[in-house]
């Protein structure tokens, strides 16, 4: 009975011994699949990483699973100044060993340095630069063409009063463009302009206190002479329109009974310019105080532009208008308000010898080209410091002895052979933007020769010598 006792206790554990040595071995396979499972999945996430041939590639590139969240700031410091985070050098041998370990192919490693580190923002970056266009103020020309007729009739020599209209309705936009916006643009070509053959006055109204009642008195008395009587400067008139802001009321009658002041003792011509868009609104009459301008004299009138106004203010201003002995015109949007308000002029032989000047010269080229470059330059250094990622990566590679030094110089060829592809790629865009910068340059400086060229011809026919 002991040795059937001995023998089947034997036999029990020899049992349990083999099942643990089973279980053991179903152990060890399970860990071997997952282990297998995730290797094969690093190859699969490096077989997304593609080649870089356009900005296309570049722009398509994904960010680097360990610098994902690397700000656009912290790109832009001095790469030779930077080393990756310790945390980050800790998580990239770890990734690194598990590429390593299969395989010693050097394109792979080269996609695996793009896998894990490669930068974030081409997309953002390469776009805003590919939008850059040039920016190249537009030459005035105005558009010539006066009848004989008016040739005629032109008065000497005289005084242009502008009152513009800053009242609170000059701040809704037409076209999505803020009407007040639209008219101080509108009126500086139009002080260029009048300013050939007339002293300049501008007048502002409206743009004091507020459009509520308790400073309707501050609005309606807010009447100012922000550029005075005398010739016309660009930079002087620019900062005039730049000074103030559309606020309040309306006293359309208190703004032409200033200029009816102002021009008491003129013995030249003189001429009011309105641009407005709406009804008086502080209880004063325009149509009277219009009147009153001219009465007793020939040589003064009122001129009203009514710019994107409803039918009732278009029947005041053009009552406005009649009483001043002027002219109304109406303008419903930008387009039309800078054609109404561009008085047709051929300017002196001086004015068309200088004429060249509206066209860029060599250093406005050169500092649009500069312009694009401070959106061009970010982008290199982005490139280089995403290369000095790839250049620590090979180096623990180096350190750790995972690679063989032929595969390392081989990986050093492949990220040297990206990194030029790049700059090459951001070379291109730089000459192609630098010839559009020249090509829109040079067609403005043909509608410069053209508009002057015609300006000779017309001179010529009229006989003008000056």
């Amino acid at each position: 009975m002991l040795v059937l006792s001995l023998v089947a206790c034997n036999d029990e554990q020899d049992v349990a011994s083999g099942d643990e040595q089973a279980k053991d071995e179903e152990k060890n396979e399970a860990v071997e699949e997952v282990k297998a499972e995730a290797e094969e999945t690093i190859l699969d996430q490096l077989a997304s990483v593609t080649e870089i041939e356009s900005r296309e590639d570049m722009k398509a590139q994904q960010a680097g699973t360990l610098v994902a969240d690397i700000s656009l700031e912290k790109e832009l410091e001095d790469p030779l100044d930077k080393e990756l985070d310790p945390s980050v050098v800790k998580e990239l041998e770890k990734e690194l060993e598990k590429v390593i370990e299969e395989t010693q192919d050097p394109e792979e490693i080269n996609k695996a340095f793009v896998h894990l580190l490669g930068t974030p923002h081409y997309n953002e970056m390469i776009k805003e630069a590919e939008q850059f266009e040039p920016d190249f103020e537009e030459p005035f020309l105005p558009a010539p063409g006066k009848s004989e007729e008016e040739i005629e009739n032109e008065p000497a020599k005289g005084k242009a009063i502008i009152l513009l209209d800053a009242s609170s309705s000059m701040l809704l936009s037409v076209d999505n463009e803020v009407k007040m916006d639209i008219a101080k643009d509108a009126v500086q070509r139009f002080g260029e302009t009048i300013g050939q053959d007339n002293d300049v006055s501008l007048v502002v109204y409206g743009h004091k206190g507020s459009e509520s009642e308790a400073d309707k008195e501050l609005s309606c008395n807010g009447i100012e002479e922000i550029y005075p009587m005398g010739s016309y400067d660009e930079e002087e008139f620019t900062d005039a329109l730049s000074s103030f802001e559309s606020k309040g009321y309306t006293p359309l009658a208190g703004a032409i009974q200033k200029a009816a002041d102002m021009s008491s003792d003129f013995t030249e011509p003189t001429t009011v310019y309105i641009v407005s868009d709406g009804v008086e609104t502080c209880d004063g009459d325009p149509v009277e105080e219009a009147d009153n301008f001219v009465k007793d004299s020939e040589n003064k009138s009122v001129n009203i532009i009514g710019f994107n106004v409803d039918q009732d203010a278009e029947d005041q201003l053009k009552q406005v208008s009649d009483a001043g002995e002027g002219e109304y015109f109406s303008a419903d949007n930008a387009d039309e308000l800078k054609t109404t308000i561009e008085q047709k002029w051929l300017p002196s032989r001086i004015d068309l010898a200088w004429a060249f000047r509206k066209a860029p010269d060599g250093w406005e080229t050169l500092a649009e080209k500069e312009r694009f470059d401070e959106d061009l330059n970010p982008i290199k250094t982005v490139i280089d410091s995403e290369d000095s990622r790839y250049s620590e990566a090979l180096q623990i590679l180096n350190d750790e002895q995972l690679i063989d030094p032929e595969v390392r110089k081989e990986v050093r060829e492949l990220r040297q052979e990206r990194y030029r592809k790049m700059y090459d790629l951001i070379a291109e865009l730089s000459s192609e933007k630098k010839d559009e910068i020249d090509t829109r340059a040079d067609e403005i400086r043909e509608e410069v020769d053209e508009w002057t060229e015609e300006m000779r011809k017309q001179k010529e026919e009229r006989g003008d010598l000056f």
